[in-house]
């Protein structure tokens, strides 16, 4: 037989088998003598039912209480309970007793409105001037002070601006003159060179400042040791030498001055060799490039400037025609 078909077969078999279980159990229980299902929710809903009965009776005798102790304190505290006190009056006491109050508030209200009114018509009698005489003529002084020396100032500034513009016009004139020179500047090779070596004396320079430095620190420290030792004392009292161990700490610092000093002359020698093998700033192409452009400025500069120059000639020839060909004062009166 396929597996298939026999696998349903199986599944209903063991279901058979528990619901058969189930109901042998369930009858058993019944032959026993046990309650039923039924009665054993009907005991349970009993018992829910007087519980319940219990807490409501409860809630309801709380609710109660509580309108109880409300009303109690309405009684005790509402506003209303001085209303309910007092006399009762009527509709005419009450206007009069109304008209009474009004009465005196207006009165309070007036005497306090004559005081402030007083007190303000006083304070406008005898208040000072917002300005004085004095003060307007102060200011009128300060004004014309001010106004004279703003005068003083761009008459200063207006001269300073002529003569700058003059300078303008005599630097620009040099600076064309200037133009006509620049095959003489000094190439950048040069000043590359001079500023390597410039730079190579003061390095050297400060170099010998810190071995200076360095070798007045290591005496001094060694004097120091000497002078300010706690052994010194221990020497004085005939103690035990402790040359040994104090030659061992020389050793030591030597050593380690020794180590700080070829660190220093390592970064030093990295230093150096960084700056001989650095690439400049400008390549000889760019200087090249560069120098071209200033020289075909120049010989451009130098066209226009001999073209104006022609142009003024040619201008101040054609005046002279004119001033030539022009007949002369006399010439009408022999005329």
């Amino acid at each position: 037989m396929d597996s298939s078909q026999s696998e349903p077969a199986l599944g209903s078999t063991q279901w058979h088998g528990e619901m058969r279980s189930h109901v042998k159990d369930r009858m058993g229980g019944l032959i026993k003598g046990e309650p039923s299902w039924e009665s054993k929710i009907q005991v349970q809903k009993e018992k829910k039912m007087q519980a319940m009965k219990i807490l409501e009776k409860e809630q309801r005798e709380s609710i109660k209480a509580s309108v109880e102790k409300g009303l109690r304190k309405q009684q005790m505290y509402s506003p209303l309970q001085a209303l309910r006190q007092a006399p009762h009056l009527s509709v005419a006491e009450k206007q009069a007793m109304k008209l009474e109050e009004r009465k005196r508030d207006m009165a309070e209200k007036e005497g306090a409105f004559a005081e402030w009114r007083s007190e303000v018509l006083e304070k406008q009698r005898t208040r000072e001037p917002l300005f004085k005489v004095d003060d307007v003529t102060a200011a009128k002084a300060a004004l014309e002070e001010a106004a004279k020396k703003r005068r003083y100032e761009l008459e200063a500034e207006e001269k300073k601006r002529w003569e700058h513009l003059e300078e303008c016009a005599v630097r620009g004139c040099h600076k064309r003159e200037s133009l006509y020179d620049l095959h003489n500047s000094i190439p950048f090779e040069e000043r590359l060179a001079a500023a390597c070596k410039k730079k190579t004396e003061e390095m050297q320079e400060m170099e010998k400042e810190q071995k200076e430095r360095i070798r007045n620190a290591v005496a001094s420290g060694h004097k120091k040791s000497q002078t300010e030792s706690p052994w010194v004392e221990a020497l004085r009292l005939a103690k035990p030498d402790n040359s040994e161990r104090q030659k061992t700490i020389l050793d030591e610092k030597n050593k380690q001055m020794s180590v700080t000093m070829r660190t220093y002359f390592k970064e030093r020698d990295a230093m150096h060799e960084r700056q001989r093998t650095r690439e400049p700033l400008f390549s000889n192409a760019d200087v090249s490039n560069a120098a071209q452009q200033l020289v075909e400025k120049a010989k451009k500069m130098k066209g226009e400037l001999r073209t104006e120059q022609e142009k003024q000639m040619a201008h101040i020839d054609q005046l002279k025609n004119k001033s030539l060909e022009r007949p002369m004062l006399m010439e009408k009166y022999w005329r």
